[in-house]
């Protein structure tokens, strides 16, 4: 893990919701009650590696929305 950069997590219109180290947890809660635990990489102010997936946070925040997953810091 790298804990000077970090993985900033922004709801789908860019706002801060925390922040995860390079190589950190997130947990997502899905509707059904089930978790899932993914790991976070930096790869530049705007987009992260989220479970081996690249993705621009703001994309990631709104398929969240979309799907009613809900993630925090593990």
């Amino acid at each position: 893990m790298n804990a000077a950069r970090q993985v900033c997590m922004t709801d789908s219109k860019g706002r801060t919701l925390f922040s995860v180290p390079d190589g950190g947890i997130i947990r997502m809660l899905y509707g059904n009650g089930e978790d899932y635990f993914a790991v976070c990489r930096y790869l530049d102010e705007a987009h992260a590696e989220i479970d081996g997936v690249r993705y621009a946070v703001r994309e990631f925040a709104r398929r969240m929305e979309q799907n009613k997953i809900s993630y925090a810091p593990a």
